[in-house]
């Protein structure tokens, strides 16, 4: 049916309503395909149906001016707007930025089997050229518009080589009848940019209205959030040097019969109310102590760990045995004190949930790439919070987290806070990992209590501590602690090892 109505499309040139027809036949199949094949479809089979489906709905419009004028419109726009995308996409994309991508594809049984392919694998530095030119070349598309008629058509000319050598290289011709079939709707807006603009004036004011309402909600959550945490029921603050430290302490009932002190270290860029769970199961026959480090929440000082975890024990007046809980690169702030000489006696056991193995943070470091993956996820995540697009989209934060309502919207608020994101990637940065190992593994008792997800990681993080060993089935990095079901199995084997202990 899409051979027929393709080829009725190309011999109707001139029959305005037998080429409509043939488009909305085209549109039809392309959405029945995605039912029938729901693991999805390339650029070009969607810029095929955007171009059908924007026919035949425009085509509604009795005016036939109007609706060839609204549908050229709209295709042009969404043209610009796909390429613009999928180079910032690509911006967010550690082996697009590195230059790698274009080589690492070629490489692939899909798409680099082809002669063309071969010749480029040869020429890796041409590849990473070509990799890093399509990032910019696509994310600066929409500056053909203010381009003279003549620089324009010689950019449209350039970009239809782009796809022709892409059709030649991966062996996807698809591309370029796909993309092409966009460029004359483009040509049209440039041709006619003295007339009045009223589709693009709306679709910009629509598209920069909602980004800026999205914002200023996503802002005023976050200072709601922020008041909590400044108001009676919020976290206590102590002074300390030069500035505050934000903390929380969960006593029992009982007091006189409360076991040791459990300090709970939070994970990178994560918030008190991460430990949620864990904290309501432990407090019932223990003292336990959240704080934020230097730069996340309201914690304004820049005091070591170890000085800052003194100074609360102190204020909360916490004395005798200490046992630290950490998560994720929590385990490394926790090695920054373990051994210091003013918890000497105290700090005797050490629980260690989905830890941060400090060789592994080193390497992720140092290389190039792993290092631009992380900036680039931080980066994306300062999108969204700026922007307010996690209030409207799944994120991974919600979906690996699932506390009583206002602890999930202080959580969630916390993470996308854009100071908390930017602190992360300084601590993330700074973290210090000389001696880790060993400063950690020097603690009497060690228990490392591994997701699911990073359960092998976890399990050679164990054996350098010399530590006993649990995994939590069907858990990630984030719900081993933020899902219920999940944290109390974390809650069982820290009770578990303290009984043992």
């Amino acid at each position: 049916m899409t051979l027929a109505a393709s080829a009725g499309l190309l011999l109707a040139r001139g029959d305005r309503t037998a080429q409509i027809a043939a488009a909305t036949v085209i549109g039809t199949c392309n959405r029945l395909s995605e039912i029938r094949t729901p693991y999805g479809r390339d650029g070009a089979d969607q810029m095929t149906a955007v171009i059908t489906q924007y026919r035949a709905l425009t085509a509604l419009i009795p005016d036939q001016r109007v609706s060839d004028d609204l549908f050229l419109r709209a295709v042009n726009f969404q043209a610009g707007l796909s390429y613009a995308v999928s180079g910032v996409a690509k911006a967010f994309g550690s082996s697009w930025v590195q230059g790698d991508a274009l080589l690492e594809v070629l490489q692939t049984e899909a798409y680099g089997r082809g002669p063309a392919a071969a010749l480029l694998r040869t020429y890796p530095r041409l590849c990473r050229a070509l990799t890093v030119g399509t990032v910019v070349w696509e994310a600066s598309f929409p500056l053909i518009y203010l381009l003279p008629r003549k620089q324009a058509t010689q950019v449209l000319r350039a970009v239809k080589a782009f796809h022709v050598g892409v059709a030649t290289a991966m062996e996807l011709p698809r591309f370029v009848w796909g993309f092409f079939g966009s460029h004359g709707a483009v040509g049209y807006v440039l041709e006619t940019r003295g007339a009045p603009r009223t589709f693009e004036k709306t679709v910009v004011g629509i598209a920069g209205g909602v980004t800026l309402t999205s914002a200023l909600i996503a802002r005023d959550k976050r200072r709601i959030a922020e008041q909590r945490r400044t108001g009676p029921k919020g976290a206590a603050r102590l002074e300390l040097g030069d500035g505050q430290v934000e903390y929380r302490v969960d006593r029992p009932a009982d007091e006189a019969a409360a076991g040791p002190v459990i300090v709970l270290e939070c994970g990178l860029g994560q918030s008190l109310e991460s430990w949620e769970w864990v904290a309501q199961s432990l407090a019932r026959h223990h003292t336990v102590i959240r704080y934020h480090r230097p730069g996340y929440g309201l914690t304004t000082s820049r005091a070591a760990g170890g000085d800052i975890l003194a100074a609360v024990l102190d204020e909360a007046g916490a004395e005798g045995e200490v046992v630290v809980v950490t998560h994720s690169i929590g385990s490394l702030s926790a090695a920054s004190y373990v051994r210091d000489e003013r918890f000497a006696g105290r700090v005797g056991r050490l629980v260690v949930v989905d830890g941060t193995d400090p060789v592994l943070l080193e390497e992720d470091r140092t290389d190039r790439r792993r290092l631009g993956k992380f900036l680039q996820a931080q980066l994306y995540t300062l999108v969204a919070a700026v922007t307010g697009i996690y209030e409207w989209a799944p994120n991974a934060v919600e979906r690996q987290a699932g506390y009583t309502p206002d602890t999930q919207y202080s959580h969630v608020q916390f993470v996308f806070s854009p100071r908390n994101i930017v602190n992360s990637v300084r601590e993330y940065r700074e973290m210090r990992t000389d001696d880790a190992v060993s400063r950690l593994g020097a603690v009497e008792s060690v228990l490392v209590v591994a997701s699911d997800e990073y359960a092998e990681q976890q399990a050679v993080l164990a054996e350098k501590l010399g530590a006993k060993y649990q995994v939590v089935r069907g858990s990630g990095h984030r719900s081993i602690i933020g899902y219920r079901d999940h944290a109390e199995q974390v809650e069982g084997a820290i009770r578990r090892f303290l009984d043992a202990s």
